[in-house]
Formats: structure tokens, sequence, C-alpha cells
């Protein structure tokens, strides 16, 4: 696979490892098919804010042929993998992300979950061949119905009377949400840096309301625990992980935590991930929900449209906490 233009290494964001790093084992695993399942999203989702499925119904073969078609696309020349960029947001983007100097060691594929702006921005490199189009498509039908079970589940869980309360903004036709291919090419050089590790992707949390992960078998993803703590998280080719959005955490006032994330380079191997991010739509109001707080309980967040929180959101530094603006108590101590 061809590798990405090499800069000088000192470029990107190292972290120093005190320790060979651990696969953490109690990652909640959560089976679809079960009916306590709904209780065990609502725990992993207070405790981790991030899990991972099984049974989760999305076909296999969606999965390989869009991953075979993300492999052949990474592994074109630069300059024809140019031809779907900058991203502004949507495209093709090289070690660049966002627009406030974040970098890592990643090429991606940002896409708008619409077809119709997706064929336009794809078709000048794929010309006749539409193949990857059509994966994009089945793949992110699959799992945006996964996600929006999941999604349900949870509202049972929380023993909200509206199902649909969450799933809902993902199944509106004015929805935004987002997919995206990582590409983290093979770091040679780090096979000399015994007690460093090169950023992919630096530490964030995503603010949309769900962001649903898969991999191939490289590993890579870290979470941040509540103590602060980073873990490995083993990777599994065959499950989803799913994330806690920024507005997902809002709309439960703060029970369910939008986990702090990144990803790491590997020396020897190319992760490939695919994500597809859940949001609303762009006016939609988002707040605590008055069925989810007792009598007595305050909203921790101010109101906000997700245009508000996204315009906001895209203007600060990965790391940055961006839902710090819109808590109640700091707007309170300004």
């Amino acid at each position: 696979m061809v590798v990405l233009s090499k800069p000088a290494i000192e470029q990107f964001s190292v972290i120093k490892t005190c320790k060979p790093a651990t696969f953490f084992g109690g990652i909640p695993l959560i089976d679809l098919s079960k009916p306590d399942s709904r209780n065990l999203l609502v725990k992993a989702c207070e405790e981790f804010g991030f899990f991972k499925v099984i049974n989760h119904g999305v076909p296999t073969e969606f999965i390989s042929r869009l991953e075979s078609e993300a492999v052949k696309f990474f592994s074109m020349p630069l300059p024809e993998k140019e031809k779907a960029g900058p991203p502004d947001p949507f495209g093709y983007g090289n070690k660049s992300i966002g627009t406030n100097g974040d970098v890592g060691w990643v090429e991606y594929l940002l896409l708008t979950t619409d077809p119709e702006f997706n064929f336009q921005r794809l078709s000048s490199i794929f010309g006749q061949n539409r193949e990857m189009i059509r994966c994009a498509l089945d793949y992110v039908s699959a799992v945006k119905k996964m996600a929006c079970e999941v999604l349900e589940l949870m509202a049972e869980g929380l023993k909200i009377q509206q199902r649909n309360v969450f799933s809902k903004l993902l199944m509106d036709e004015q929805s935004d949400s987002v997919f995206r291919l990582n590409h983290y090419p093979p770091c040679p050089e780090l096979q000399e840096m015994n007690d460093r590790n090169l950023i992919g992707f630096g530490e964030h949390t995503d603010p949309q309301i769900i962001s649903v992960l898969r991999s191939n078998n490289t590993a890579g993803l870290q979470i941040s625990l509540r103590d602060g703590n980073w873990i490995s998280v083993p990777p599994d080719q065959n499950s989803f992980f799913i994330n806690v959005g920024d507005s997902l955490q809002v709309m439960t006032n703060g029970r369910f935590k939008s986990v702090r994330h990144r990803v790491l380079a590997n020396s020897t191997k190319s992760r490939v991930s695919m994500i597809y991010f859940g949001g609303p739509p762009l006016s939609e109001k988002i707040a605590p929900l008055p069925s989810l707080m007792g009598g007595k309980e305050d909203s921790l967040y101010k109101e906000f449209t997700w245009f508000e929180y996204k315009k906001s959101a895209y203007k600060t530094r990965l790391a940055d906490n961006r839902l710090g603006l819109f808590e109640k108590i700091a707007a309170s101590l300004t």
C-alpha cells in the first residue's frame, strides 16, 4: 500500500509511553440480539461512553466490499487521490485535520451521507467505476439502521416513552450525518522510537449524537477512562465500536458520557477505519430531555441548535473541551 509522503516526523505529535501498551479487557460487549441489551447499553454509556456490539445485523459482504474499495482508493497515487480534495469540508484530506492547525499521521475521505453529493464528488475520480460509491451507500444504509436500533434500545433502557426520541434525528431527511474513511499508513521510523508513539489522530470527542466505528485488525484506537488514564482498545474487524457523542451527552444531561479518544500510528501495519457519525438536522435544538430530569434536577447545559454547536466546535482545536462554552456552570462564572 502506498504510504503518505514523508515530511520530517518531527512535524507530528508524539507521546511518551512508560510501558508497552496492553489491551484493556473491560470494554463493554453488548449482544444486540439479547433482551437485556437495553440495560447494558445504558450502563456502558454511563460508565464508558463507549462499547462494542455483536449480532449487529450489518451484512459481512457490505463491510468487506467497502474495506476492499477503501484499500484500493488509498493505494492510488497521491495526485489521483487529491482530485477528491481538498476537504471543504467533504473530500480527500492528507495529514491536516480541520482548519485550526491539527495534524496527524492519517489520510482520509470525508463524505456526507447525501448520495447525490457523493456521486458528483467522486465521479471525477472513479470514472465509470462506481463500485466505491455503491459500497459506501450500502454500508452507510446498513450502519445507520443499526445505529437507530441502538439509540431506540437506549431510549427503552432510559424508560423514555418516545422510543424514537434519539433515532428520529438520524432518520430525518435533513439529518446532518457524515461518513469518514481513515487510513493510517505504517510508520517504520517508530521502530527507532522505543518509548514514544506517533499520533495518528489526536484526542477529541465527537460532536454528533452517536459514532459507529469499524476497523481492520490493526490496533491503534485508545479511549480515556474517567480517571484520565488512556487504555488501548483491542481491534475486532467483525464487530462495531460505538461512541457517545457530545450531543447525546447533552440530551441526557450528562448521564451519558461523550468519550475522549485518539488513534496511535503503527510501525508496520496499515490501519483502515470507517466511521458513521449520526448527527441531527442543523436546525434541531439540543437540550437535556425533560423526561430524564427529576423534579429538582437542573439542566447542566444551555439550549443550542446543532448548527450553533457545530460552528463553535469546528473553530476549536481537537483536544479542546467543545462543550465548555455551553455548560451553564461555566457560563455563570464568566
